[in-house]
């Protein structure tokens, strides 16, 4: 996750500095002299292509919505990051070597014509105004960092089919379950069927062990939106071996069920059933 996370941010800067070394004022700055016209076709190819690279990885990752506005946000960062440091080169550049200041010191006391010599202190209120302004920024990146993964996104969610329907299914959280009142062990996990398929699906469930009959199908998955919730209990007596089983049923009354091994599916809910075994 956070390799992900370093990568969008280290493809980004990388592209806009191709950008920028594509311009002739910043390739001046930069290397101090402007660059022939192909090589700043090539850079500017090479900037654009790597800013796509960036966002196809973050869709990658975590689809169209998270994904965009994930790769917005560093975007965003590499962006000022590159342009308080191409300030700072540019100040840099402006700044007389030690010999010139030697001539500039000797002309004054032969009383000859004195340019000013420009000073390190502009460039160090430049410094702290970037680093004031990087620091919102920074708190941006430490809330991507640390924000927690939607379950259907992670590697561990299962994807499959049951009947007509394709399905993502995954654990809430990879926490162990919640023992609450009467001492019930509860799990949640959440469900996501295909686009337009809900329509015609009237319930699921989910549950330990295989169910008997529909009534016996276990709690139903519920929620607003596409991505659905359902806490499910766990019986003290269960066994690895149960398995967990979801079951659709239809609106024309069609029924499917699915075994899903424990250990696949919570890896916390088959340590917890095996430590009460």
């Amino acid at each position: 996750m956070t390799l992900v996370h370093a990568a969008l941010l280290l493809t980004s800067l990388v592209g806009f500095m191709a950008l920028a070394l594509a311009m002739p004022k910043h390739s001046q700055h930069v290397l101090r002299r402007p660059l022939p016209s192909a090589r700043r076709h090539l850079l500017r190819l090479l900037g654009w292509l790597l800013l796509a690279a960036a966002l196809a990885l973050g869709m990658a990752q975590w689809r169209f919505g998270v994904g965009l506005v994930t790769w917005l946000g560093w975007l965003t960062i590499a962006g000022v990051a590159l342009v308080f440091h191409l300030s700072w080169w540019a100040g840099q550049s402006e700044i007389p070597s030690a010999r010139a200041r030697k001539r500039q010191r000797d002309n004054a006391e032969t009383g000859a014509a004195v340019t000013a010599v420009p000073g390190h202190a502009p460039m160090a209120r430049t410094m702290l105004a970037s680093l004031v302004l990087l620091l919102p920024l920074g708190g941006f990146a430490w809330q991507l960092l640390h924000v927690a993964e939607k379950p259907l996104l992670r590697e561990d969610a299962i994807h499959g089919q049951i009947g007509p329907w394709a399905f993502s299914l995954a654990e809430k959280d990879r926490k162990p379950p919640q023992v609450v009142a009467l001492d019930v062990p509860l799990k949640e996990f959440v469900i996501r069927f295909c686009e337009g398929c809900e329509r015609d699906i009237r319930m699921a469930y989910l549950k330990v062990r295989e169910p008997r009959s529909l009534r016996a199908a276990g709690n139903a998955f519920e929620g607003q939106g596409t991505e659905k919730t359902a806490e499910i209990p766990v019986p003290r007596s269960a066994t690895r071996d149960d398995g967990l089983w979801l079951t659709v049923e239809a609106n024309n009354g069609e029924v499917y069920h699915q075994r899903f091994d424990i250990q696949r599916l919570s890896p916390a809910l088959a340590g917890f059933i095996r430590e009460g075994t």
